[in-house]
């Protein structure tokens, strides 16, 4: 998947445009049969500069999602302005793969390992939802620190009654 998500790169920074998957040199075929859903988080002098993915399988494989997530990460997170063949020369590509998840008890959140687990959390309006990936900054490494930076992500108080919360494992691949 990571190679696949760097041709992306190298797709959309020399062609200004998203690759169709015929288009990349696809080395594991078994990534048109599988499906699942990833999380494609860009990195830029070893800081986040670019994340995008989905909580649900929405295309008809994992490499479609492979590249619709990292086209998402790159093009169109509102953080940060697209990524330019220049900046391509310096980065690292992380992509999480969800294997597991599971809703969380209210008053769960804080029995979290933020190091093995992330979370995917949704108010119950549905508007806001936030992901947060295992392992994702070294600012992270307490069920403390992750509720500090689920708040930061959610720009307001985080309040367990409010939200539905998921457990999630990934599986991750990267090239650094």
């Amino acid at each position: 998947m990571i190679t696949l998500a760097q041709q992306t790169i190298d797709f959309f920074t020399t062609n200004l445009r998203e690759p169709k998957l015929e288009e990349l040199k696809l080395e594991n075929q078994a990534l048109v049969q599988e499906r699942g859903c990833v999380f494609v988080t860009v990195y830029q002098k070893w800081e986040i500069r670019w994340s995008a993915g989905n909580i649900k399988e929405i295309e008809s494989s994992i490499a479609e999602e492979t590249i619709k997530s990292t086209m998402a990460a790159i093009s169109t997170d509102n953080r940060f302005k697209p990524l330019t063949k220049s900046e391509a020369e310096w980065i690292r590509i992380r992509i999480d793969k969800i294997k597991n998840r599971k809703v969380l008890e209210v008053w769960k959140v804080m029995t979290i390992d933020p190091v093995t687990h992330g979370i995917i959390v949704i108010k119950k309006d549905y508007s806001k939802l936030v992901t947060i990936l295992p392992n994702i900054s070294p600012a992270v490494l307490s069920s403390w620190d992750l509720i500090d930076y689920l708040e930061a992500k959610l720009w307001e108080k985080f309040d367990e009654k409010d939200y539905i919360v998921y457990e999630i494992e990934t599986e991750v691949s990267t090239n650094y």
